[in-house]
């Protein structure tokens, strides 16, 4: 197996023949693990071929979960979450249709990481391109422990023990921080406007630290999702907004990203913790299909804003 660091960050895996069931046993599964932690996030090129595969690949990095927001999980196995824009089509749920520095893109994702709006981080998410977009579709990755270091030692110090509240918007438009001020939404769908009402009732505000420590390296991460972020606890608006918007422009910093340019049966496993992602989308005309598995785990440092809205299991854990 090689282990070849890509440029900002991350690293290809070279070598691993994952059609064979055989092929993560003994010290193979653990290198993997340990070149997750190093490098945030991993890059398989042409290497995923089937869904057994992908859960295996997965289950190297932790046990697979459905995804909360249950209408992109598959029906056939929802531990397999589907990302697919079918050309022309406006029928789905999830579809809106975006104008973002005057081009149009259908399945575009502003800069986030995963269930930010939940008080439990899943560990990480494993994505394999199926149908690549003949025309952009790229995924862009950037580390926030990089963004951290490169934060002033100043600014460093005025964010140790903030906390961030975090509430649902599914409306990309409606994100405030980190996100371009060209950014509307040009074809609106009446089903996923209804859907967003409903799921953001079912997710309550939580609170989530804006700066934690990586595990197993001690290193110092930027833990700041500019999707859903709502405002800084304890804070006033104004500071709130403006402490939210400098954090946010220098952790969005396209210069220290990774976008990756996806080819068939290409799959990128990366550290939800660690890393945040966003979506360029692909014209309305245009075909994707992909997969992805989300890897359960939490870093038991997330809270509801107010306990009694907690769901009732949850409730019960943050009792215990």
């Amino acid at each position: 197996m090689i282990v070849r660091p890509m440029s900002p960050f991350g690293a290809e895996i070279i070598g691993v023949d994952l059609d064979d069931p055989g092929a993560l046993d003994g010290g193979v599964a653990q290198a993997l693990r340990d070149a997750w932690v190093e490098h945030g996030i991993l890059l398989f090129r042409h290497a995923l071929h089937s869904e057994d595969a992908h859960l295996r690949l997965s289950r190297v990095f932790g046990d697979p979960q459905p995804s909360v927001v249950k209408r992109i999980n598959e029906a056939s196995n929802p531990y397999l979450m589907k990302l697919e824009q079918r050309p022309l089509d406006s029928s789905s749920e999830t579809f809106a249709l975006f104008e973002v520095d005057g081009q149009r893109r259908a399945g575009w994702l502003g800069w986030h990481w995963d269930q930010a709006f939940t008080a439990e981080i899943v560990r990480g998410a494993l994505l394999r391109m199926i149908r690549p977009a003949a025309q952009d579709g790229r995924t862009g990755f950037i580390d926030a422990a990089q963004a951290y270091e490169r934060l002033h030692p100043d600014l460093q110090r005025r964010i140790e023990g903030l906390e961030v509240v975090y509430h649902f918007t599914g409306d990309q438009e409606a994100n405030r921080f980190g996100f371009p001020s060209s950014l509307r939404v040009v074809e609106h769908n009446p089903k996923r406007d209804a859907a967003l009402v409903r799921y953001r009732g079912d997710f309550p505000p939580v609170v989530h630290p804006l700066v934690i420590t990586q595990r197993e390296t001690g290193r110092r991460i930027l833990k700041l999702s500019p999707m859903h972020a709502q405002r800084i606890l304890g804070m006033s608006d104004a500071d709130s907004d403006a402490l939210l918007h400098e954090l946010a422009e220098h952790l969005t910093d396209a210069r220290f990203a990774y976008f990756h340019t996806w080819q068939a049966d290409d799959a990128i496993v990366w550290d939800n913790w660690r890393t945040i992602h966003c979506a360029t989308g692909v014209p309305f005309d245009v075909d994707r299909f992909g997969q992805r598995t989300t890897i359960v785990g939490d870093y038991k440092l997330g809270r509801y804003l107010d306990a009694a809205q907690a769901p009732q299991g949850e409730r019960r854990r943050l009792d215990d």
